[in-house]
This record gives structure tokens, C-alpha cells and sequence, in this order.
């Protein structure tokens, strides 16, 4: 039984996408790829809520991104003789730029998005399939060959199409002249006037816009005190709020979401730029005076670590131990004087100076062992220093 309903589920998976390809729609001429505005007159979805979500998903490891080109890429164009496949060219350079792309979007995020993508491109085919596609409207003005031309007794033929029963001539004048005051017009139809029907309001799904948000904060909060990266948090909230667009697409509501995702994509982007953990912003100022006294790590998101050691007393044999990490600051530690100190100095973007060894650049790194001005022995100090963008210097008074 079980057996035979999966079999049934792939089948129906399987002519959903079989159809989804079938009647995928062609982009309309007039434009450099136009992937959501034929998207959007296929499923009858708006056109800028689709361009939004492409948007969004650009910042998502870049998958909204890779479905546009591959939109761009698979859709074929409309032209004055029909459906064209994409240019050579074009496909060419499309095809060139998703592959550069992969090395980006074969990420978690990425991978993720695309997820996102492609199970929101299935359930919107298989929600709107059967959506009437648009139809050339008739010239204004043209009469049906089926309708009979009326014309008073004795008036030459009409120039408009006559149905195959010739003319009917009208005996007695029309409703809207009852004086019959004007008998070369009794050719004219009966008016007819109708009101048009007032569209029916749809109902505000505003639960669709504050449940995305309150989702999206929830699962924020946890990954912030779970420890994550900010860029990780903006990126995971961009996702569900791109989710909440897809459902409020289907819903006819949650536009709201879009003001939201605005800013939440530009913060993504930007912690993705400069990665910023999830430790505390500010200052970071302590001089202890004993190995005890040394915390094993010192982190910061954002702001300056000072560590002065100069003041520690080492006995011969003991050592003292910590790591500092500043995602955006500086670093700055005091050695003692005649302490064995071994440090390893990182920058993501900046400049090293450890105990008189310089570096600068990108992606730099110093390893440096120094053994004070009495030479080896005594206590030793291990530092492990590392800033994504600021300096690191380490000083020996």
C-alpha cells in the first residue's frame, strides 16, 4: 500500500514537471531577459513581487540569482514569428556566468535557497496550471459575421458583413425612437446597458506577514544565542521572509514582507562582506596580574581589545595561555619584558606588528617566538591573535 502510494506521489510529481516544461511561458520582447514578466503572465502572479524574490535570493548564497539565469537561459524568447530558443551567444554567456556563479552557490545558504526556489516554482505550477493564458483582444468596432444587420425599407446595403440570410428589414421603428423620427437609423442595435460587475474584494491575509516576521525573529534569536555568525542570522531570516512571499503569493496576501526584506537583504549583504560574529560590541580593557587571572578567550564583534600583560609575574616553568578574536577592531597586547612569548598574529584586512615583525595586506599571518632580552627561560606566554578586519600588534615595553 505504502509501496504504491509513493508510486502514485512520483508520478504526479514527475507530469507536474513534465507540464511545467511543456507550457513553460515565452519572455516578452522589449526586454534583456524579462524572466518575471513572463513568469508573472503565465501564473498570473505580479510581475514585481516575482523580481523582489529574485532579489532576495540573490543575497541568499546567491540562488535567486542562478534560477533567474537559468530562467533567462531554459525560457524561450518571443519574437514576431514565434517562440525562438535563447541565442547562441547569449546562452553561451549565460551558461559561462552559472558556472562561475556555482562556486558561490554550492554553499549551504545557497543550496538552501535554491531548495527554496525550485519547491516554490513546483507548487506555484501546480496551483495555477490551469490559469487561461492571454488572448490577442478583438479590434474595437469589428461585427460578428453572425449578427443580423437591420436597415430601414428602401436603404441601400450596408457596408458590414451579412449573415447568410441576407437582410432583415424592420418594419416598425425601435424602442429608443417611438416617433420614428429617424428612420435612417433604425439599422442601429437595441441599447443595452449594463452595469460591469464590481470586483469582489479580497480579504487581508495580514496573519501571512506578522506569523513570516515573528518566524523569522524566533529563528533569529536562536542562532544569535546559539552563537552563529550575524551574516548567517540576516541570511536565515531573509530565507523565511522569501518563504512568507512565495506562501503570500499562492494567498493573495503578505506584502507586507516586502519593506521587511529591504533592509534584512541589505544586512545580509553587508555581514557577508565583513563577517561579525554573534560576541559582544564595545571595548575590551584588562590587565591581570596572574595566569589565573588570564581568561582563556578574549571576543569581541565589533570594537578594540587591549590586553596589558606587562604587569603578570611568571614563575620559571609557568605558562599563560589565551586567544583573542575581533571580528571588526584592533587588538593590542603588552608582553613582559623577559618573558618567552609565542604569538601567532591574523588579519583578514589590515596590519600585523608583532613584537617588531610587520606585515600588511590581505589574509596575512605571523608566527613569531621571542625569548626577551635575558634570554630563554623563566615563565612563557602562548597568544593566539586574530582580527577579520583591523590590526593586531603585540609590544614589548
Amino acid at each position: 500500500m505504502a509501496e504504491s502510494t509513493s508510486r502514485s506521489a512520483g508520478a504526479r510529481v514527475g507530469e507536474t514537471l513534465q507540464d511545467f516544461w511543456a507550457t513553460r511561458p515565452a519572455r516578452p520582447r522589449g526586454k534583456i531577459a524579462g524572466v518575471a514578466e513572463a513568469l508573472g503572465r503565465r501564473y498570473g502572479v505580479d510581475p514585481v513581487l516575482l523580481r523582489i524574490l529574485f532579489v532576495v535570493g540573490a543575497f541568499y548564497g546567491g540562488a535567486g540569482l542562478a534560477v533567474y539565469l537559468l530562467g533567462w537561459l531554459l525560457l524561450p524568447k518571443e519574437t514576431p514569428e514565434g517562440r525562438r530558443p535563447t541565442p547562441v551567444f547569449t546562452a553561451l554567456l549565460v551558461i559561462g556566468s552559472l558556472f562561475l556563479l556555482m562556486f558561490w552557490v554550492m554553499q549551504l545558504q545557497g543550496l538552501v535557497g535554491l531548495s527554496i526556489a525550485f519547491l516554490g516554482l513546483y507548487l506555484l505550477h501546480r496551483n495555477y496550471r490551469d490559469r487561461p493564458k492571454a488572448t490577442a483582444a478583438e479590434p474595437q468596432g469589428a461585427v460578428p459575421v453572425t449578427e443580423k444587420t437591420w436597415v430601414y425599407p428602401g436603404a441601400k446595403a450596408p457596408v458590414q458583413p451579412l449573415t447568410d440570410t441576407g437582410l432583415d428589414v424592420r418594419q416598425n421603428p425601435p424602442s429608443w425612437d417611438p416617433l420614428a423620427a429617424a428612420p435612417f437609423a433604425w439599422d442601429l442595435p437595441e441599447p443595452q446597458e449594463s452595469e460591469p460587475e464590481p470586483e469582489p474584494e479580497r480579504p487581508r491575509r495580514r496573519w501571512i506577514t506578522l506569523l513570516t516576521l515573528g518566524i523569522a525573529a524566533f529563528a533569529g534569536g536562536i542562532t544569535i544565542s546559539a552563537g552563529t555568525p550575524l551574516g548567517f542570522t540576516f541570511a536565515l531570516a531573509l530565507g523565511i521572509i522569501g518563504a512568507g512571499l512565495v506562501v503570500g503569493a499562492f494567498l493573495h496576501g503578505g506584502r507586507g514582507l516586502i519593506g521587511a526584506a529591504i533592509p534584512v537583504a541589505g544586512l545580509a549583504m553587508v555581514f557577508a562582506v565583513a563577517p561579525v560574529g554573534s560576541g559582544p560590541w564595545g571595548e575590551i580593557d584588562e590587565s591581570p596580574e596572574t595566569p589565573a587571572q588570564l581568561a582563556p578567550e578574549y571576543r569581541a564583534a565589533v570594537g578594540d581589545v587591549q590586553l596589558n600583560l606587562e604587569g603578570m609575574a611568571l614563575s620559571t616553568g609557568q605558562e599563560a595561555r589565551t586567544r583573542v578574536s575581533v571580528d571588526i577592531g584592533n587588538i593590542s597586547v603588552y608582553v613582559p619584558r623577559t618573558a618567552d612569548v609565542t604569538v601567532d598574529c591574523a588579519a583578514g584586512q589590515g596590519l600585523t606588528n608583532c613584537l617588531g615583525r610587520e606585515r600588511n595586506g590581505d589574509r596575512i599571518r605571523n608566527h613569531v617566538v621571542d625569548t626577551g632580552e635575558d634570554g630563554p627561560g623563566g615563565g612563557t606566554i602562548v597568544l593566539d591573535l586574530r582580527a577579520g578586519t583591523g590590526n593586531v600588534e603585540v609590544f614589548r615595553d
